[in-house]
């Protein structure tokens, strides 16, 4: 089986999981395969306000390129709401979705409060805690299973909305 089909075959898989049953389980997937998937997911849930304007929708992984390889990969030639994916590995004033993994708490703490991070970017990371240092959705694990943390107090400094859907499979905190 090519590398492609397989990667296909695990978002679907994945997607479908993801959308039908509130966690995912990572028996079968590598950790990298899952979290790369939940963002393309939790994406399609995100509405931002200016979307009539943009031109894309950029996600930007720092810090763990095997997400962000598997991201570019299940992406590939893939819309949301019209608007062509693109993935980075920087972060900008552009990114309307930021991942950040595999990077030190301080370094978590120093991206999310610098100028790079706007208004329509949801930053989304699996590091312990990330929700309280500021950070609107953190992937926590519960029994082997990865399951989206949402902090409606951060996520309410943005200029987007998060989807019921979403916050249906999710634990929420905040107000």
């Amino acid at each position: 089986m090519s590398f492609r089909r397989l990667l296909n075959r695990l978002f679907y898989c994945l997607a479908f999981a993801i959308t039908f049953s509130p966690t995912v389980s990572a028996e079968g997937f590598k950790p990298y395969e899952v979290k790369a998937v939940y963002l393309f997911r939790i994406a399609n849930f995100i509405q931002w306000h200016n979307e009539s304007s943009m031109d894309s929708v950029q996600f930007c992984v720092i810090g763990n390129q095997k997400v962000a390889d598997t991201l570019i990969s299940i992406t590939n030639g893939k819309s949301i709401r019209s608007l062509p994916i693109r993935v980075q590995q920087t972060i900008s004033p552009e990114c309307n979705i930021t991942y950040l993994s595999d990077v030190e708490r301080g370094s978590i703490e120093t991206e999310l409060n610098s100028n790079d991070v706007s208004p329509n970017m949801v930053t989304i990371s699996d590091t312990l805690n990330f929700t309280e240092l500021g950070g609107v959705i953190e992937l926590t694990r519960i029994n082997n299973k990865i399951k989206p943390k949402i902090n409606l107090t951060n996520a309410k400094r943005g200029n987007y909305i998060i989807g019921s859907n979403l916050l249906r499979i999710s634990i929420v905190e905040g107000k």
